[in-house]
């Protein structure tokens, strides 16, 4: 039992001092750890310290997600995007799904969808939602319909206006003026239209 406390100590502060070196070893500080709290997890059953090795298993599912957002997931990204794009004239349903495994924007995951004609793509996020809060939810952006004749740079491009039109509806949604989103993306556009035609609808400088 002295060995594994001595083990899981070292392989502890090993972690930590690869985790503040910031360089291309500082992920594997999660490895470190992880067999650091299956040390730990053999000693408080062994000595019968509970609320230690709780604490040691709640550790090691931090460590393995460690693993995941630093070692596993980066290499996996960077398999997706040493993918070949198939060639050819047209945008197949195959051709803009490899192009779109190559575009990353925090928090988006664009997907297309539908068949050769018509495809469509479309991003999902997480967001509160604007009318009752709370956690965020999975949204979905509208469709974005493709053509069979674009250019991959069309529809990386496309996939961009997605984004953009996303973050300004988000915008919309959550700027307010005397607690109301005078702003907002949903208004009825003939709603609209009659308060342009309203004597006091618009305001102009003197």
């Amino acid at each position: 039992m002295l060995v594994i406390e001595l083990l899981s100590t070292l392989l502890g502060m090993l972690g930590a001092a690869l985790l503040a070196t910031r360089s291309r070893w500082a992920g594997w500080a999660f490895v470190a750890w992880l067999f650091s709290n299956l040390g730990w997890l053999v000693f408080g059953a062994g000595n019968q310290h509970w609320g230690f090795f709780l604490q040691q298993g709640v550790f090691l599912v931090t460590s393995l997600m460690g693993i995941w957002e630093w070692l596993i997931k980066p290499r996996l990204r960077s398999r997706v995007q040493t993918g070949a794009v198939p060639p050819g004239p047209a945008m197949t349903l195959e051709r803009a799904k490899a192009i779109v495994r190559l575009i990353d924007f925090p928090g988006y995951h664009f997907q297309v969808m539908g068949n050769s004609s018509p495809m469509y793509l479309q991003a999902t996020f997480h967001a509160p939602c604007s009318v009752s809060g709370g956690q965020p939810i999975r949204q979905t952006t509208r469709k974005w319909q493709l053509s069979a004749h674009m250019t991959p740079s069309e529809l990386v491009q496309t996939a961009l206006n997605c984004a953009l039109t996303s973050v300004e509806h988000e915008a919309r949604e959550q700027f307010r003026y005397r607690g109301l989103a005078i702003f907002g993306p949903h208004f009825n556009v003939d709603r609209l239209a009659e308060l342009c035609l309203c004597p006091d609808g618009q305001e102009v400088r003197s």
